[in-house]
């Protein structure tokens, strides 16, 4: 049994002390010409045919903006590649042709990199803020301020409108849903409320034209006794996918039982990317480009559905199961209720598939994410 099985009320559900919180923002710039033209005025040494100096100098605007404001964790980016952030006792980063993942506690690392080539022209500049200290989610508030204040600076010394800029606020919670049955019996109670209130309660109010996406994604260990569960016919196309359907029809009819109506089960290799819909259009859209499976969902009116994304050719290791938060699964209080809803769901799930909570890591990634104009 999960540890916030035992100890769930109406309003809070009761994570592992061994939860750990993370918190990152993000901007994209274009990279237009009248940014260039505008720099290259400042520094008339700077032209098109010298863009790692162009580069060195607009990073170099952006940590002085962050020096400014005491923000030891910031990334520059000119390579057009997706980061994402995870925590990790040990301070490292992986780049491949279209992500860098960085791993870091905001505890105990610092960072100030720069990712650019000179014979690059990217179409956007990326600034990357990372969380620093302890209770990342208690100061995340003020975090958010800083990169606002740090933004007004940049945006002055580079000509740029500071109400076009778009920020990215990711948090999340990650832990083993397991935890109490692997010793760890102390726990926290969370109310997950909205960021907007928790900001608000803190006299840190954010503007109506917002968007906000709350969602799990949990990692489940493709085991032995699992794999034995369906009999895999090697001479057949596609030998794998009866596998991968079965974990998906499980799922649907677990999760529906306790109140999740939609989600996803993606068993290609791939790490999901979860987006919030802005039209009926691309609704719940499972799309893949290159190494990135892109999720995008409209948590408003989402389709009454569970899809399935997998290479029936390829035995994984894990699959990623997806279940994003409706406006039927938040009240007042925050996501509680529904954070409640998945577990339930993971832990029946995993009894089908004989999971054994003892040995095998089931983890969850609780994200909240809002996307503001400054």
């Amino acid at each position: 049994m999960p540890l916030s099985r035992s100890r769930s009320s109406a309003n809070k559900i009761y994570l592992p002390s061994s939860t750990r919180e993370n918190q990152y923002l993000l901007i994209d710039i274009p990279l237009t010409e009248q940014l260039i033209n505008h720099i290259q005025a400042a520094d008339k040494t700077l032209n098109n045919d010298n863009l790692s100096a162009f580069y060195y100098y607009l990073s170099e605007l952006f940590f002085n903006a962050c020096d400014q404001f005491e923000l030891k964790n910031a990334v520059f980016m000119a390579n057009d590649k997706l980061p994402k952030v995870h925590f990790n006792s040990e301070l490292y980063q992986v780049e491949s042709s279209q992500r860098v993942v960085f791993f870091y506690d905001p505890a105990l690392h610092t960072m100030r990199q720069s990712y650019f080539h000179g014979e690059y022209k990217a179409k956007k500049i990326k600034l990357l803020f990372l969380a620093s200290g302890e209770d990342v989610r208690l100061n995340s508030p003020r975090f958010n301020a800083q990169v606002g204040q740090v933004m007004k600076v940049f945006a002055e010394k580079t000509a740029l409108n500071i109400n076009e800029i778009r920020v990215r606020d990711h948090q999340h919670l990650t832990y083993d849903l397991f935890a109490k049955e692997k010793g760890c019996h102390r726990s926290q109670g969370h109310k997950l409320r909205a960021m907007p209130v928790r900001y608000s309660s803190q006299n840190l109010n954010l503007p109506k034209t917002i968007t906000e996406i709350s969602y799990v994604v949990a990692t489940l260990p493709l085991t032995n006794d699992l794999k034995n569960l369906v009999d895999i016919n090697f001479s057949v196309v596609e030998p794998f996918k009866p596998l991968y359907e079965f974990i998906n029809d499980t799922l649907k009819t677990t999760a529906t039982s306790f109140g999740i109506n939609s989600g996803a089960v993606i068993a290609n290799g791939l790490i999901p990317i979860v987006r919030q819909s802005t039209s009926d259009e691309d609704q719940e859209a499972l799309t893949r480009v290159g190494e990135i499976q892109k999720l995008t969902y409209n948590s408003e009116n989402p389709q009454q559905d569970f899809v399935l994304s997998c290479d029936g050719n390829a035995l994984v290791n894990e699959v990623y199961i997806v279940m994003v938060a409706s406006k039927e699964n938040f009240d007042h209080q925050g996501y509680a209720k529904f954070l409640q809803k998945v577990e339930h769901t993971l832990t029946a799930l995993s009894q089908e598939l004989k999971i054994d909570s003892k040995k095998d890591e089931v983890m969850l990634r609780m994200h909240q994410h809002i996307s503001l104009n400054l």
